[in-house]
C-alpha cells in the first residue's frame, strides 16, 4: 500500500502536491534487500539532537523498524525552545504541509491550528488584514511542555520503541547529527506570555522598529508569543523589541499578562551541498542549515531535510528531491531575502497593501514560486554576500553570508 501511495505522488512541482522530486519516504525501503531492508544499513540507528529534526528522523527510522536511540545533550528534548508559538508555513509549495508530512510516513494528527486570518502592520501605523481560504499557516507550540509538537514527536517515538538518552553528550559514531544552528545568521528576542487576550495574529514590517526584520505577536487560546527577529543589525534587538511593543499595544489596547519565560533565540542558514559528509553521516535541519533565509520559517523545511536523510540512510538518497525540495527554495529565499532588504519602508508597505488583495496563501505561493528574476537576484546576492574567510557552518556548507562587524 505504501508503494502505491508514493507512486501517486510522483506529481510536478506545479500540481496540488509534493514539489518535484519529493517522494514519500514510506516507500524507500521497498525491495531493498532481504526483509525489506538495505544490506547497507544497520538495524540500530543512534542519533545526535533531541529537537524537531533529530526527532522527526528518529520516528520515520523507528516506524520503519530500526532500533532507534537519540542522545539529547540537555536534560529534556526539545528544550530549546519554552513552548511559544511558531509557524509550520503553507504558503511556499502548492501541497498542505499536513498532507507532505503524511506522504512522508509521519502520523497524521500533528498538534497544529491552521492560520486563515492575520494583520500586517506597516510602518505608516496602517493595518492590513489579510486572509485565505486554505491554511496559508499553521501555528505549532515549540519545547519540551504539553502539547507541543516536540512532546507530540517524542511520545510518538517511544510508542514505536525508540529512546531518548538525556543530558549526556552524544557519542562519536553517530549516523544522523541534528544538533541545532552551529552560528548565529539570524537573531529573536522573544516573550512567551499567557493572558486573556483575543485570538490574534499581528505581524510588524517597518524597517525603523526591526531593520532586517520584524515583529510579531501571537496568541491563541490564552497563550501568546511576542518577538523581534532580525538577520543583521541585531544589536537593535532590544531597543527594536521596547518599540514593537508600544506599536502592538497601540493596536491591542492594554491587557494584562503573565511571562512565562522571556529569552532570545538563533538561527542558521547554510545552502547545503549535501545531507551526507565524507565520514557517512547524515545532517538535518539547522545542523545542516536547513532554514528559510526570508522570514526564518524553518520548521516544514526542518521536517523535510528529516525525510530526506532517512530516505538516503535506507539506501535510496534522491538527488532531485534534495535539489527541488531544499536547495531551490532556500536559493530562492536568499533572492527575496535580498529584495526585502532592500525596500524600505514605502517597499514594505506597498508589498503589505499587495497582500491584503487577495487570497493570501495564493500570495505566498506567487511570491516564492522560483522564477527566473529571483534565481537571477539570488545568484547576485550570493556573489556579493558570500563568505569569503571561511564559515562554521562545517563540511556540507555550499553557501553562507559574511558575518557582520
Amino acid at each position: 500500500m505504501r508503494g502505491a501511495i508514493a507512486a501517486a505522488l510522483e506529481l510536478r512541482f506545479e500540481g496540488s502536491t509534493l514539489p518535484a522530486g519529493v517522494k514519500a519516504v514510506g516507500a524507500v525501503r521497498s525491495g531493498a534487500g532481504r526483509d525489506g531492508y538495505n544490506a547497507r544499513v544497520h538495524p540500530a540507528v543512534a542519533l545526535a539532537g533531541g529537537g524537531l529534526s533529530g526527532l522527526s528522523s528518529a520516528l520515520l527510522l523507528a516506524r520503519a523498524g530500526f532500533d532507534v536511540t537519540v542522545y539529547e545533550r540537555k536534560p529534556v528534548a526539545g528544550g530549546r525552545f519554552a513552548g511559544g508559538w511558531q509557524i509550520l508555513e503553507n504558503g511556499s509549495s502548492p501541497a498542505d504541509v499536513l498532507e507532505e508530512l503524511a506522504a512522508a510516513g509521519f502520523p497524521r494528527g500533528v498538534p497544529v491550528h491552521p492560520l486563515h486570518r492575520a494583520v500586517l502592520l506597516d510602518g505608516f501605523g496602517r493595518r492590513f488584514e489579510v486572509a485565505s481560504q486554505r491554511p496559508f499557516a499553521y501555528f505549532v507550540r515549540r519545547g519540551a511542555g504539553e502539547h507541543t509538537l516536540d512532546s507530540w514527536l517524542l511520545g510518538l517515538l517511544e510508542q514505536a520503541g525508540g529512546r531518548v538518552v538525556r543530558g549526556v553528550e552524544p557519542p562519536t559514531d553517530v549516523q544522523v547529527v541534528a544538533t541545532g544552528p552551529r552560528q548565529a545568521d539570524g537573531v529573536a528576542r522573544e516573550v512567551v506570555f499567557t493572558s486573556r487576550l483575543a485570538d490574534t495574529a499581528l505581524v510588524l514590517f517597518d524597517p525603523a522598529v526591526t531593520p532586517t526584520g520584524y515583529a510579531y505577536l501571537f496568541s491563541l487560546g490564552g497563550h501568546g508569543t511576542f518577538g523581534v527577529a532580525q538577520v543583521r543589525r541585531t544589536a537593535s534587538l532590544r531597543a527594536a523589541q521596547k518599540l514593537a511593543w508600544r506599536r502592538f499595544r497601540d493596536v491591542l489596547g492594554e491587557f494584562p499578562l503573565e511571562v512565562v519565560h522571556e529569552g532570545g533565540q538563533y538561527m542558521n542558514f547554510s545552502i547545503p551541498t549535501a545531507l551526507q559528509d565524507g565520514a557517512g553521516r547524515w545532517w538535518v535541519g539547522e545542523a545542516a542549515g536547513v532554514q528559510d533565509y526570508l522570514f526564518g520559517l524553518g520548521n516544514r523545511l526542518a521536517m523535510r531535510s528529516a525525510a530526506l536523510a532517512v530516505g538516503g540512510l535506507l539506501g535510496q538518497w534522491d538527488g532531485a528531491a534534495f535539489e527541488n525540495g531544499l536547495q531551490r527554495p532556500m536559493a530562492t529565499s536568499v533572492g527575496l531575502r535580498c529584495l526585502f532588504e532592500a525596500l524600505g519602508r514605502r517597499g514594505l508597505a506597498a508589498l503589505c497593501r499587495a497582500a491584503a488583495g487577495g487570497d493570501f496563501r495564493d500570495f505566498l505561493l506567487r511570491l516564492q514560486r522560483p522564477r527566473l528574476a529571483t534565481t537571477l537576484l539570488a545568484t547576485v546576492a550570493r556573489w556579493v554576500w558570500r563568505e569569503r574567510r571561511g564559515c562554521r557552518h562545517g563540511a556540507l556548507c555550499q553557501w553562507c553570508r559574511r558575518r557582520e562587524g
